[in-house]
């Protein structure tokens, strides 16, 4: 029912309700002292007529706005869809994301298994959540063949992600904590087995982060204000602070201001699980990458008995942590950096890969930064940290294809038919998700890529996939590696 015809309906039945209330009220007025019983009863009988008319009406009205699928409130809330793959329109309409539409210029030939062609234009993917579970609805109206020979769906799901612009492992560092991935096999109705499809030759892969479910951050000298995810993303002024802290001299280190912060990084827990072996055996570098800035200059080699500078260093520990009162055994392989106070500097430090602890997978290291005391002067200061991440150079990744999801964390269902979309018959999806699968955050987003085939593919591929980014390649042949390939949604409203 459109907005039009809802008026119409109204000013029809409010005019005839009228005209039943001005009957009414003549009646009520003629004032015969001795109105007759039969008077009286006539009376009632048009009173029992009115009220008639307008329950009757106002029941059928809405009976006729629920025949049309009309809602009086379509604001989002949380909602639970049945996961049957018909996509039924009431079922969908008050999701966080009723009806993301995308264009798809796909290939028309017609396929000769089922005589029909698939078509250019508009689709539609819907988003909904309940407390326990993420929705997903997939109107495919360009999908018109039903053909499931060799058709597959594959999604990416995370509810955060660090910025990365070419890092597969970016994203398989957060797997099982923040990133999910699932391929569904169409025609056998069942998810794609785990492979791992390696590359040629090595390949070097930036911003892998550090996370908190797996590494953890100690204050050996000093304090440090922040968390994990303000080492995530660049230029946001969200920044790690470690701030020094006044020590007198104790034997071992002369009186001054010192920070000593430490990082304690499960370095297995950034590869896939799928093959984990074979990649750590292909790991043959491993970097850290900062962008700091201070309010005095870094000078290593020359800052002693000058106020405004002191010694700064990234200090390796290897695979087990560093002991601050083991002396300079703390500070014995240490990567001493340099740069201008008040000046964002970014740079990297070469980490030896060989010492990571064969037996956990851990690898620590510290920034360490000293300045002696000034009988003049202050010495305190600070030290930003903008961001802060690894980098590997392994053999490449390919793509990995398979289900991060635990069973029973999802339930998929799809069907051809017609839809309030498209009244074509057409390929619908209908997918859900544990949230349990997920952290839990204060920051609502879920991140989102979908792609797939089913005779069904973009002009000069074979594949469909939004978001559409740079020139993508579906991930069933190359892992996802760019941040901006997810559709970013707020899912704070609902």
């Amino acid at each position: 029912m459109d907005f039009a015809s809802y008026i119409e309906f109204w000013e029809k039945y409010i005019s005839s309700l009228a005209i039943a209330i001005s009957i009414f009220l003549q009646v009520k007025k003629v004032k015969n002292k001795k109105r007759s019983k039969n008077m009286a009863k006539s009376s009632i009988t048009i009173t029992a007529v009115f009220l008639a008319l307008a329950v009757g009406g106002g029941a059928f009205f809405v009976g006729y706005l629920m025949g049309n699928n009309w809602m009086i409130n379509t604001d989002p809330t949380q909602l639970t869809p049945t996961i049957d793959g018909i996509i039924e329109k009431r079922e969908w309409l008050r999701s966080s994301y009723y009806n993301i539409p995308f264009y798809l210029d796909v290939d028309n030939e017609v396929d000769p298994v089922v005589d029909l062609a698939n078509v250019d234009g508009w689709n539609y993917l819907s988003v909904a959540e309940d407390d326990d579970f993420y929705y997903l609805a997939l109107d495919l109206c360009s999908d018109r063949t039903n053909n499931e020979d060799g058709e597959w769906l594959a999604l990416h799901l995370a509810n955060r992600l660090p910025d990365t612009y070419g890092s597969k492992l970016a994203f398989y560092a957060l797997e099982d904590f923040g990133y999910e991935y699932f391929y569904y096999n169409v025609s056998s109705d069942t998810v794609f087995d785990d492979v791992y499809y390696p590359g040629f030759g090595s390949r070097t892969f930036y911003d892998v982060p550090l996370i908190p479910e797996q590494d953890w951050i100690q204050a050996d000298r000093g304090e440090y204000s922040g968390d994990f995810y303000d080492l995530w993303t660049f230029y946001d002024n969200n920044n790690m602070t470690i701030s020094t802290t006044h020590y007198e001299t104790d034997g071992v280190w002369l009186a001054g201001n010192f920070v000593a912060i430490q990082f304690g990084v499960n370095i297995t827990e950034k590869f896939p699980d799928v093959e984990l072996s074979t990649i750590m055996s292909s790991l043959t570098d491993m970097d850290l990458d900062y962008r700091l800035r201070s309010n005095l200059t870094s000078n290593p080699g020359g800052h002693l008995g000058v106020a405004n500078e002191f010694y700064c260093a990234i200090v390796e520990h290897g695979g087990m942590a560093g002991n601050f009162g083991d002396g300079g055994i703390y500070i014995s392989n240490a990567n001493e950096i340099s740069f201008t106070a008040d000046t964002t500097f970014g740079g990297s430090v070469d980490l030896n890969h060989l010492n990571i602890n064969a037996t956990d997978g851990m690898f620590y290291f510290s920034l360490y930064g000293w300045n002696d005391d000034d009988l003049v002067d202050p010495t305190a200061f600070n030290i930003q940290f903008d961001r802060l991440s690894l980098r590997f150079t392994i053999n490449d990744i390919w793509s990995i294809v398979g289900n991060s999801i635990d069973v029973g964390n999802y339930e998929i269902a799809y069907s051809y038919g017609s839809s309030g979309n498209c009244l074509e018959d057409h390929r619908m999806f209908e997918f859900k998700m544990a949230k349990s699968e997920f952290p839990v955050l204060e920051d609502e987003t879920l991140y989102l890529n979908i792609a797939g085939y089913g005779t069904m593919m973009m002009v000069g591929t074979n594949y469909w996939v939004y978001p559409i980014f740079d020139f993508p390649i579906p991930p069933i042949y190359d892992s996802l590696d760019n941040k901006y390939e997810f559709l970013t949604l707020d899912m704070s409203m609902t």
